[in-house]
């Protein structure tokens, strides 16, 4: 397949499923954090992070592993087997780790919820390498299938426990059955089986090339969600929660804006690594995709924050407004970060790749352990700061991988970012205007608004930009 054209196809249905399944998730969640306390929500999220950040480092490395040697079914069995090895030892520690990080966060309920989502680290070994065989041959179409049926799957079983008052269960067997669907599902379709154990050489490449990629994995968690943890080690319980819904709208926006282009990186990167040229050209073309889309995003969610959080979630979730409000100015460090990865990872460097995320991890770590004892708004602004600060660390990485100065792709943020920050500041000036409106309505004008600005303010600076990029869209997708 044409590189262009798979990397056009696979966005999309990367986004179109990511759109599906957040507008599900929404919908679930919105039912679920109406039958559970604040209180509860923290407290599952301190034992979910826990619980992913041990899944996250046991699958470091095996996807990158399969992805960047296609067809080499030796590797896909040294990366399963070595994921699979590290995946049952970090899950025997969490079960007995679980006494003692409830008495770390003075929360009795943490060992079994800790217990219970320790198994989501075996179930996530059989996925990892049928997922990447597929992303390997650009087969989107048939992962977001069943990345849908997964999350369908997983809310139908959580609604039914939370309308039993099973809250705290319902929001652990979300994940659970989800990942549990997704494994079968993607074995089957990747016509896939675990591998029999193969050579002690073999493995032993794999848990080489697998260590840094696991390092790095550690600290991508860290700096996207993980930081909770430490969060919760310096506010209350309501606070973790509070926030956490806040940091997962955040989440959702970058998943939805970054992770459809994102997932298609690594595979495209792989074909085009020996042309330096090349290269350079497709990594611009989609930093450009990726800083439009993710900034119009930015400007009109944080725009709309209080009618999106009280309309979805209840009065009572009203402080998590301000709190996602300012946490969408993390996206532009999200999205140049999007690019290290995958570029180092396709020129077989995982040692820099690891560098780099422990940088962008350590900043995270730091702004969030520090500015946690301030409040929740010190908090997010501090998260906030940390991003422009951390853009100016990742331009090494970012040369190296493109394999010339990195100040153009930066520069390609400068014309959204401000069109973002003029929508912002329309809408809330029309909002104040207006005064005391129904939530609804503000919900409407505030999109409206920032929505006719942003697109007006790039429209006026950035025309040609806007229609080269409208072109090469529709060409890619025509083939």
């Amino acid at each position: 397949m044409n590189v262009a054209r798979g990397a056009a196809h696979g966005a999309l249905w990367n986004f179109l499923t990511v759109l599906f399944e957040r507008g599900f998730g929404f919908i679930i969640l919105a039912v679920l954090i109406r039958h559970v306390s604040i209180a509860d929500v923290g407290l599952v999220a301190i034992g979910s992070a826990i619980s992913e950040l041990s899944r996250m480092i046991a699958t470091g490395g095996t996807g990158e592993q399969v992805i960047a040697s296609p067809g080499d079914r030796m590797v896909e069995a040294g990366a399963f087997w070595a994921q699979f090895l590290v995946s049952l030892v970090f899950a025997l520690a969490l079960i007995g780790a679980a006494p003692f990080l409830a008495i770390l966060y003075h929360e009795p309920r943490l060992v079994w919820i800790i217990r219970a989502l320790s198994f989501n680290i075996i179930l996530g070994c059989f996925l990892i390498v049928p997922s990447a065989r597929l992303a390997q041959n650009f087969r989107f179409r048939a992962l977001s299938t069943m990345s849908v049926g997964s999350t369908l799957l997983g809310g139908i079983v959580a609604l039914y426990f939370a309308f039993h008052g099973q809250g705290v269960l319902a929001l652990i067997l979300q994940r659970m059955v989800g990942i549990g669907f997704y494994a079968v599902a993607v074995a089957s379709m990747a016509r896939w089986l675990p591998p029999r154990p193969p050579a002690f050489a073999v493995l032993r490449r794999s848990m080489l090339y697998n260590l840094p990629m696991m390092g790095a994995a550690f600290v991508d968690y860290i700096a996207m969600t993980g930081y909770v943890v430490l969060v919760g080690l310096r506010m209350s319980v309501i606070d973790v929660g509070r926030f956490r819904i806040a940091q997962r709208l955040a989440e959702v926006l970058q998943e939805v804006t970054i992770m459809p282009v994102s997932k298609v990186f690594l595979p495209v990167f792989v074909r085009v690594r020996e042309d330096v040229a090349r290269r350079y050209a497709t990594a611009m073309q989609l930093c450009d995709a990726v800083a439009l889309l993710s900034l119009a995003a930015a400007a009109t969610a944080g725009a709309v924050a209080h009618p999106l959080v009280v309309l979805m979630f209840g009065p009572r979730w009203a402080e998590a407004a301000p709190l996602f409000s300012i946490m969408t100015l993390m996206v532009p460090a999200v999205a140049l970060y999007a690019f290290v990865n995958p570029m180092l990872t396709a020129l077989g460097r995982p040692n820099l790749v690891y560098l780099f995320a422990a940088l962008n991890a350590l900043t995270i770590a730091a702004a969030a352990w520090f500015a946690a004892p301030f409040g929740l708004h010190a908090l997010a602004w501090a998260l906030a700061g940390r991003g422009v600060i951390a853009g100016f660390f990742l331009l090494p990485a970012i040369s190296l991988g493109l394999g010339g100065p990195a100040g153009p792709l930066f520069r390609l943020f400068a014309a959204p970012l401000l069109a973002m920050l003029v929508a912002r500041v329309a809408a809330l000036l029309v909002l104040s205007l207006l005064g005391p409106i129904p939530l609804p309505v503000a919900l409407v004008v505030g999109l409206g608004i920032s929505g006719l600005f942003f697109a007006g303010t790039l429209l006026l600076i950035a025309r040609p930009r806007i229609t080269a990029i409208t072109r090469r869209v529709s060409q890619a997708v025509r083939g």
